[in-house]
Order: structure tokens, then C-alpha cells, then sequence
């Protein structure tokens, strides 16, 4: 092959290169999305198809005498809307949305029931047209300064009153935006615990806070469970041999075992715990699914109760905005490990969160998540009739096992048919065995998909563990 000439291109990449250019981009609003617009309106209209390979950024740039870094963000905000994909060292191709949605998942990718996430629904065009209003309306300046360490104030007054009813009242004062749920315990378990200390924990408990208590060299103490979560004379059983002086619980919905406490077993706890003097991390990011969120025991015990919710776990995982209320006499350390782990979080997510719940916006999607999970749990119940019936369905439930099947052999025959399923190490604090497994519901395309995989789980189960695992 001779030497390229000076401005030659290679045109050995797959897909036409196409001599693009809009033909007209509005007046008004930023460039970059006058481009997107122009972009997607010539799909639509046939001018580019599938494959086609867009100008690189910076011969586009020349042409419409724009910046390189308008023709970059325009090209990422066409590649999130599902309308482009870029692919290194090859460049941009046009993909129709159509055509994105036609394409089957890959075949050797396995069907994640070991992950807990939400249906896909309403949310991303919700979330897009939200980060498009504050983009479009707002003067994003005052975004992007520095702010309090807890958040601006502003949003935490309205976060608070949402998250205010007749059972529970969260003072702004006392209320921290973190990046997530997850941010928002570690903060809390360095507001109570040093390296080397017991936590009290369910003796299966959520595999996020096993990470951190990891990460913190932190030694969790598991407390005896039934049907609604921690038992209160186990946990004061375990406290005076292990002389813990911290309780990190999930009494709603809880994570793997989606047990609820009812209101007695809450205010009992609570009354351990005051007894105790004890410190309860409650962990209450599931309470959403709930019409009438449970009274939480931040209510019952609150000067020594750090409540924890999350619009991740609502909104989407990505979306790492959670919320931390601590008692008042912790605000300045709160203030402190909040400027030394984040400084604050990014406004532009409480923005759009404030502009939700004012908007009636988050409690529509809200509503779309507690349908989503009824007809889930419902698919659920029809395959395992016999599972635990649940208080409130969730995007997770708790499978009983045969006698004869351990967790860790139920997770390896699963993987040996495709499906991954929540293994014992992630949630189990000793090595006892669960005699159960989490099953997530929420990744599967659709409740087609769903059920298939459900009942290849059923047919696992009917048969005897060594000779379904030697087959596999």
C-alpha cells in the first residue's frame, strides 16, 4: 500500500463515510443539542442510514464553524439517546432506534438474577426530559459553585418536607445528601464505629454493607432472625457477648430476605436499642414500594437512629443521590466526613429531584415501580406458590430451598444453565447455610423472559443437587 496523501482518508473502516452535514440548526438553545436534533430529524427522514459513518469531530466542527467540544457533546448526547454508537480508533456510526431495539442480546449472556435493579419503564425519558429543562431553563452558574457539605439548602428543605408524614418529621438541619445509600452508610458507620469494632448485623444482611464494614476492617456480629427480621432478645443476646455498640438494620424489605417488621417488632427493637444504648443505622431505601411508608424506627428512637433512604434505588443506579438524617448532636462530624469524603454532592442531581417531586413527577414514577413489582412478584408466586408471601412486593424475593439443596449448590447449577442468582458469600455473615437464595426479578427484558428463567430454576430444584451439578 503507498503512503496516504496529505488529508486522505481511510475508507478500509466498516460503514460508509458520509459527507453529513445538517442542513439547518436552530436558533435557538445550546449548539450541541441544535445538532443532536438536526442529527436525529435526518434519520428519521432517510437522509443517513444504518451504518452510515458520521464526520469525525473535528472536520464537522470546521465545516459549522463550531468547537471541537460542541461536535463531541453532541455526538455523546446522539449516542445516549441510542440514535449513534462510537467505536475507538473507528468512529461515529449512525444506529436507528429501531434497529437498536431489534438487535437480541448476545447468547452466551447469562440472565442476572443475582442483580437488584429496577424495571426498565418511564424513567429515562422522565430523567431526560428533566435534565433537559434544567439545561434549557436554568442558569446553571450557581449550579456549579461550591455548596454547603449536606447540599444546597433549598433542596434540603424540600427534600425533607417529601420525606415528611404524620410518622416521621426530618428537619432539614439534620439532613445530608450523599452519593447514594452506599455513601451514606459509610458515612454514618464512621460516625459510630472505628477500625476493629463489632457491628450487629441480620445474620444475613446486604452485601454493600459486608463491603464496607470489609473496607473499614469493621467485624459484623450476626443476630438470629424469624419471619420479620432480627429477633430483640437475640439482639441483646449477641450484644452482651460481643459487647457491640452499633445495630445496622433494614426493617423494611429487608436485603436478601425482603422481611418487613411489623409496628410492634419496631417499636421493640427500638426500645432494645434504647436500653442497649446502641446506635441503629437504618437502612429504609426500599420503603418507597410501600403506599404508606412503615413507621421507621428513626421515629421511635431518634436521637440515636441515622436514617438512610435513596432515589437510586426509584430512580435508577446510576443516579447516586441518597439521603442521611442523623441525630443533632452529630451534625458537625456529619459536616466534616461529608467535606473530607465528597465535599457535597453534584447540585444537578438535587435539582432534578426537587424538580420531580414538585412536579407530582417522582411519585408517578413511584407508582409505575410499585406496579412493576407487583407483576413480577406475581410471575414469582405462580412459578413458587409456596415462597413466603411478602407485605409489600418487591424487585426481589426469598426462595426457600429443598432440604437437600445447599445455596452454593443451587447458585452452581444455575450458573450451569445460564442464570446467576445471588450466591451465600454475598449476604451471609457466618457460614451457615440460608437454606434459600435471593431471586431478583427486575433485569429480564419482560415477564416472558422472567418466567422462562423462573421456571428453569423450578426444574433445577425438582431434581437431586449431585446429579444436577455434574451435569452441569
Amino acid at each position: 500500500m503507498g503512503p496516504k496523501g496529505k488529508g486522505a482518508r481511510d475508507v478500509s473502516l466498516d460503514g460508509p463515510l458520509s459527507a453529513w452535514r445538517p442542513r439547518q440548526l436552530a436558533s435557538e438553545g445550546p449548539r450541541y443539542l441544535a445538532l443532536v436534533n438536526a442529527l436525529e430529524q435526518d434519520i428519521a427522514d432517510g437522509r443517513l442510514s444504518d451504518g452510515d459513518r458520521l464526520p469525525p469531530h473535528r472536520d464537522l466542527a470546521r465545516e459549522l464553524s463550531l468547537s471541537v467540544g460542541t461536535v463531541s457533546k453532541a455526538y455523546q448526547e446522539a449516542e445516549q439517546r441510542g440514535i449513534v454508537s462510537g467505536h475507538v480508533g473507528q468512529g461515529t456510526f449512525v444506529r436507528r432506534r429501531s434497529a437498536a431495539r431489534a438487535e437480541p442480546p448476545p447468547r452466551d449472556e447469562p440472565i442476572n438474577l443475582a442483580l437488584n435493579v429496577p424495571v426498565e419503564g418511564g424513567e429515562t425519558q422522565i430523567l431526560s426530559q428533566t435534565f433537559s429543562e434544567v439545561m434549557r431553563e436554568a442558569d446553571l452558574a450557581p449550579l456549579l459553585r461550591y455548596h454547603p457539605h449536606g447540599g444546597i439548602w433549598q433542596h434540603r428543605e424540600i427534600i425533607a418536607a417529601s420525606m415528611s408524614d404524620s410518622k416521621l418529621t426530618v428537619n432539614p438541619t439534620q439532613l445530608f445528601l450523599c452519593n447514594g445509600a452506599q455513601h451514606a452508610i459509610d458515612i454514618a458507620l464512621r460516625l459510630v464505629a472505628k477500625p476493629g469494632d463489632n457491628i450487629l448485623v441480620d445474620t444475613f444482611t446486604y452485601s454493600g454493607f459486608k463491603a464496607i464494614a470489609a473496607a473499614s476492617h469493621l467485624n459484623l456480629v450476626p443476630v438470629e432472625m424469624d419471619d420479620e427480621g432480627i429477633k430483640p432478645e437475640a439482639l441483646k443476646e449477641a450484644y452482651r457477648t460481643s459487647g457491640a455498640r452499633v445495630l445496622y438494620c433494614m426493617p423494611t424489605l429487608q436485603s436478601p430476605t425482603a422481611r418487613t417488621m411489623s409496628l410492634a417488632r419496631r417499636q421493640r427493637i427500638a426500645e432494645v436499642a434504647e436500653e442497649l444504648d446502641l446506635a441503629v443505622i437504618e437502612d429504609d431505601v426500599y420503603g418507597f414500594f410501600f403506599t404508606e411508608r412503615p413507621v421507621p424506627i428513626a421515629s421511635l428512637a431518634p436521637s440515636r437512629t441515622f436514617y438512610i433512604t435513596s432515589y437510586s434505588k426509584c430512580l435508577a443506579p446510576a443516579f447516586r443521590l441518597g439521603t442521611l438524617t442523623v441525630p443533632t448532636d452529630h451534625i458537625s462530624q456529619t459536616e466534616l466526613l461529608m467535606h473530607a469524603s465528597a465535599w457535597f454532592v453534584a447540585p444537578m442531581l438535587s435539582e432534578v429531584v426537587v424538580r420531580l417531586i414538585e412536579s407530582g413527577k417522582l411519585e408517578h414514577l413511584l407508582r409505575e415501580r410499585r406496579l412493576q413489582a407487583l407483576e413480577r412478584y406475581r410471575v414469582f408466586l405462580d412459578v413458587f406458590p409456596k415462597a413466603p408471601k411478602l407485605q409489600c412486593p418487591a424487585f426481589y424475593a426469598w426462595l426457600p430451598l429443598p432440604r437437600e439443596w445447599s445455596a452454593d449448590q443451587f447458585a452452581a447449577a444455575a450458573r450451569g444453565r445460564g442464570i446467576l442468582v445471588t450466591p451465600r458469600i454475598a449476604f451471609a455473615v457466618n457460614d451457615g447455610d440460608p437454606g434459600a437464595s435471593r431471586i431478583c426479578l427486575g433485569a429480564p427484558k419482560d415477564v416472558v423472559a422472567l418466567s422462562d428463567a423462573l421456571q428453569t430454576l423450578r426444574e433445577i430444584l425438582v431434581r437431586h443437587p449431585v446429579n444436577v451439578v455434574s451435569v452441569a
